[in-house]
């Protein structure tokens, strides 16, 4: 029995499993340069859209390295449809065609989420002869924002989860049989990953959290979480608001545009942004001819954006003092002003690689869990 993390977001999929891990260690010796994104987090991570193959364009005229990092998906619950999915998808420059799985109702009982699971249980199965030669039995381990912590989305995403699954990546086939799913609220997840060990046992000098009242912030894709734990069971205030990543990004866009720069997308500004090094500035590059600095937009954007989350912080939790610590995680905390945030609230601090933490920390839940069973 294998265990696999799944966290799948509204703008990325983040994947965690044993040979992810080992793949980090083995990489240890490369020079950072020279790494993967996987071999530097230990991670898979993905976008939560994807596309109909038909709207990908032919590779086959491309030459050796210059092929994208896109691969070919049939799942066996819409077999007669293929689909692209992978790193390099937005490279494609088909942002009007990606099939989105962002979604605030009955999200994880749509066909695209379904699809999206599917896909992510391949991209780890792909790692096991097991899967290739067999059935690949495993037990996954995911999350959903607090306000999905109820019965209805527990039981809607257990269920696409559960069973079966087949699954073709460029005509190779793969089994893999979902035997237990468990699911926990996102902002736990940043706490196990903080607690816990790879083996999912207690690191003494961060045993602490397990009984102080932590507040979680969890900038991600789709959302802004903010939720209180005490002794590590979820409690009051908190609040989730549809106050993404997406926000900022869109906010830049409407920026630029306002600014004379045409033609410039949500998912290229997400790419810019995780591109680029803000000491040499954000650019937009429509082609390789021209390029327009878009810094200024992004920094009045990101000080607004900014400015919004810690206002919404402020007027959910209402007093820091019994406060103990507050974690700021998910993917789009690198893009606050972090300073702004650590002056306003003194016992804040920011989670090392926010943007897998949550999939780390539903890996490490899953560990403790099998090694308490097994004693």
């Amino acid at each position: 029995m294998e265990d696999l993390s799944i966290d799948i977001g509204n703008f990325g999929v983040k994947l965690v499993s044993a040979k992810t891990i080992e793949k980090q260690k083995a990489a240890a010796g490369k020079a950072e340069n020279e790494k993967t994104l996987e071999e530097k987090l230990g991670a898979k991570v993905l976008p939560s859209h994807f596309l109909d193959y038909d709207d990908l364009g032919d590779q086959r005229t491309a030459i050796g390295d210059k092929q994208l990092h896109i691969d070919k998906y049939v799942s066996s619950i819409d077999k007669d449809f293929e689909y692209a999915w992978g790193t390099d998808l937005h490279l494609v420059h088909a942002e009007d065609k990606f099939i989105s799985t962002i979604g605030f109702e009955n999200r994880y009982s749509r066909r695209e989420f379904k699809l999206l699971a599917d896909f992510a249980l391949a991209e780890l199965a792909r790692d096991y002869e097991e899967a290739k030669k067999g059935i690949l039995e495993v037990i996954v381990s995911t999350g959903v924002p607090t306000d999905d912590f109820t019965k209805v989305p527990v039981d809607a995403i257990t269920k696409t989860f559960l069973g079966d699954h087949n699954i073709t990546v460029n005509g190779d086939s793969l089994n893999i049989r979902v035997k237990e799913v468990l699911v926990n609220p996102q902002p736990v997840g940043t706490v196990y990953n903080e607690v816990l060990d790879l083996e999912g046992y207690v690191i003494e000098d961060q045993a602490h959290l397990l009984e102080e009242q932590v507040v979680v912030v969890d900038i991600g894709g789709g959302t802004l979480l903010i939720d209180t734990l005490k002794n590590l069971n979820l409690s009051n205030p908190r609040t989730q608001k549809p106050y993404g990543a997406f926000e900022l990004y869109d906010r830049i866009v409407n920026l630029a545009t306002e600014g004379g720069i045409k033609g410039i997308t949500a998912f290229e500004v997400e790419r810019i942004l995780r591109d680029s090094n803000p000491k040499d500035g954000y650019f937009f590059k429509p082609n390789r001819n021209e390029s327009f600095s878009i810094t200024n937009y992004v920094n009045k954007a990101v000080t607004k954006y900014t400015r919004d989350v810690l206002n919404t912080v402020v007027t959910t939790i209402k007093t820091n003092l019994r406060n103990d610590t507050m974690l700021f995680t998910g993917g789009t905390s690198n893009l606050i002003q972090q300073e702004e945030a650590k002056l306003q609230f003194k016992f804040a601090r920011f989670v090392e690689d926010s943007e897998v933490a949550n999939v780390f920390g539903f890996y490490k839940y899953l560990k403790s869990m099998v090694a308490a069973r097994s004693e």
